[in-house]
Order: structure tokens, then sequence, then C-alpha cells
């Protein structure tokens, strides 16, 4: 069985070897299937990505949800030796910055930090993902960490996790870590699934 590191290496391979065509009509799908759902109403509060490397790129759903009047949130790293990052509020007219990735983000002295509570839904990147919703991020922990609070064993309303991946990037089984946190959904191009919520005692790493 493959370690995290050799596993992250594989399934990036794997993506990378997806044609532009083929990662074309990828995104406009991820955009199609959201638009049969009920993610993205008027006045939601949306977390976004901008796609780094060759993750599943969001541009054509950031457009989307635009039109359906989201409000939308990007990822802004603020402490890059810790792991640490908030959401910022991300309009057209947003006042951006490069970070140190080469990934353009909101200014977050120029616009709105929202606590990761009030979130409706969270689109996240991710390197991997099981059946069981388990996710394999990059490594650096930066969405890990965002969302500990999921971790309690409570119930909770908000905010949705969905993992968004090329159908090539699912895995049969991943053994989490203890900092991971479990995904409620999984959009690829081939359809938007859901995954029954773990309860606490299903988190252990055991």
């Amino acid at each position: 069985m493959l370690d995290r590191q050799q596993l992250r290496r594989y399934v990036r391979q794997q993506r990378r070897q997806l044609s532009s065509l083929d990662r074309a009509d990828a995104h406009r799908q991820f955009a199609r299937l959201l638009s049969a759902s009920w993610l993205l109403r008027p006045g939601r509060r949306v977390a976004v990505y901008f796609a780094y490397g060759y993750e599943a790129d969001l541009d054509a759903v950031i457009q989307l949800a635009r039109r359906r009047r989201c409000l939308l949130y990007l990822p802004v790293i603020t402490d890059f030796r810790r792991s640490r990052m908030r959401f910022v509020r991300y309009d057209a007219d947003s006042v951006m910055r490069v970070n140190r990735y080469g990934i353009a983000e909101p200014d977050p002295r120029q616009a709105e930090i929202i606590p990761v509570r009030r979130l409706d839904l969270v689109l996240l990147p991710l390197v991997a993902v099981d059946e069981r919703g388990w996710r394999l991020g990059s490594g650096a922990g930066f969405y890990d960490r965002v969302l500990h609070h999921l971790r309690e064993g409570r119930r909770w309303r908000r905010p949705k996790l969905i993992g968004v991946s090329y159908e090539c990037q699912r895995v049969a089984r991943l053994q989490p870590d203890r900092w991971d946190v479990p995904l409620d959904g999984l959009l690829t191009e081939r359809g938007l699934r859901y995954f029954a919520r773990p309860a606490a005692r299903d988190l252990s790493t055991d």
C-alpha cells in the first residue's frame, strides 16, 4: 500500500496526464452539475479557490456563482510557517495581491474577513479522495487548520464541504490523520455525490 507521499506523487502524475481538452470539458461540467443543484442559491456565502498547478479549475463555477448572486470568498494565507489562512470576500473589483505560490488573493486589509462558521459552502481542492469522503490535500495543512473545529464530533449545519477533483483522483481508501476533516460531498466531471457524515467514533485513525 502506498504511503501518503507516494500516493500524492502517483495521483498528481495521473492528473497531469489529462489532456487540455478533457480538463476544459471537466471544468464546464463542474458548472453544469452545480447549476442543477441547490448549492448556489442567491445570497449564499461560498468559498471558492483559484487552481494551483493542475488542480481542478473553478473559473466556470465562479462565473456561475456570480450570476446566481452568491457572495464569494477566497482563501488568503496569513501565516506560511504555521499554515494559517482565512477566507476573504472576493468581488469583481476586489483589490488583489499575489502570494508566494503565485496565486492571486484578495487583500484582507481592504475586504471583509469572514469566520468559517458563517460560510454556507466551501469548495476545496484536493490531491486524492476516497469512497468515504476522506480528503488527501497537498500536505501544507492550510485547510485542515482552518476547518479543525469540524472535527469536534458535534453535528453542524454549515459550512458544507465539497471537494472538487477529476475522476482520476478518486482512490478506494485513505487512512485519515487525526487532523483530517471529512468531506460532505465530491464534485467531479461525472457527478456530484454526497458522503454519509461519519459519527464521532469513526473519526479515529485506528
